[in-house]
């Protein structure tokens, strides 16, 4: 509860201070064009760049503490015809990794616009403890939504997803550990506000809320019992 509380507050002032430094003079601007977790109808055939991190409050049952480094998060959208669009993430903690690459489709009207999209994420990981090598591969599915209302200044993106894991590859020392078959292991659900710091560079804001059972960054510390918990996550992210 602390952490959560933690990063709220830090969010809204982070968010005061870059609406404050946002009132200077600048050049106009559509930020539905120029946002990233807004669902728009990005340039035909070019590519955006996202760079930023997040940090993760883990359930108490499983670490006492937070994740102390955050998670590298880079973020890609490439347009595509008819209101299609690409888009690819790597995140990164050394010891967890994961890219995913999914389509998306896009409708906006006005100020108001939503997308339906699918990801098909790979993880690894690797971490060497007692002079064991643990290592860990999944396959998982994302299947997704989003919901955007956008200002002159500001625009406001809510994402849902559902998580699928297609398969799961566990290996310590000699041990090995192959889980097959889909496993539904929860729903995801955030909400990012992005606003321009200056010219076309974004500043991305997000909490984010993930009800799941077994949570890929965390793959060397799962649970042995079933049951979902609520791992929440800040995000920030600069458009490049």
């Amino acid at each position: 509860m602390k952490f959560s509380l933690r990063c709220i507050l830090f969010a809204c002032l982070l968010g005061c201070q870059v609406l404050l430094f946002a009132q200077g003079k600048s050049p106009p601007l559509d930020i539905g064009k120029e946002s990233i977790c807004f669902p728009h109808h990005y340039g035909k055939y070019k590519m955006q760049y996202g760079l930023g991190f997040y940090f993760t409050k883990l359930p108490f049952d499983w670490v006492e503490n937070a994740l102390q480094a955050p998670l590298v998060d880079l973020h890609l959208t490439f347009g595509l015809p008819s209101g299609f669009s690409l888009e690819g993430t790597l995140n990164t903690l050394v010891v967890s990794n994961q890219v995913t690459l999914g389509p998306r489709w896009n409708f906006i009207r006005n100020n108001f616009s939503f997308n339906l999209g699918y990801d098909l994420g790979y993880m690894i990981g690797m971490m060497n403890i007692g002079g064991f090598s643990n290592t860990a591969m999944m396959l998982i599915h994302y299947p997704n939504f989003s919901l955007g209302f956008k200002t002159k200044t500001l625009a406001f993106t809510f994402k849902a997803e559902a998580v699928f894991i297609e398969w799961e590859q566990m290996k310590t020392g000699e041990n090995l550990m192959v889980r097959p078959g889909n496993i539904f292991d929860g729903i995801t659900a955030g909400i990012y506000m992005e606003q321009r710091i200056f010219r076309k560079k974004i500043l991305v804001i997000g909490i984010k809320d993930n009800y799941l059972m077994y949570y890929w960054p965390a793959w060397m510390i799962f649970p042995t019992f079933d049951r979902y918990y609520h791992i929440p996550e800040l995000h920030l992210l600069w458009v490049l």
